[in-house]
């Protein structure tokens, strides 16, 4: 039981000695990532990714304004067909 115990504590705190240099470089990347995303400069985070996201967001907005009034017109058409003369 004791000999167990001892192996647990071993196992569970070999992960809590490593250092951060021992890390593998995409992890480091990835946090210098995470640590941009969390600067607070006062954007949403759907637009911190640069101008890409800022196009894509951009161009969804305007796909969305011509989806809407092509709703609409189909709306008014069927509202108000045209006169039959």
């Amino acid at each position: 039981m004791n000999c167990s115990r001892a192996l647990i504590r071993t196992l569970a705190t070999t992960t809590a000695r490593t250092t951060r240099s021992e890390a593998h470089p995409g992890y480091n990347k990835l946090r210098a990532t995470m640590k941009e995303f969390q600067i607070d400069n006062g954007l949403p985070i759907h637009l911190k990714g640069g101008v890409m996201d800022n196009l894509l967001f951009l161009s969804t907005l305007g796909i969305s304004g011509v989806g809407l009034f092509m709703c609409f017109n189909f709306y008014f058409s069927m509202a108000f067909p045209p006169k039959n003369k």
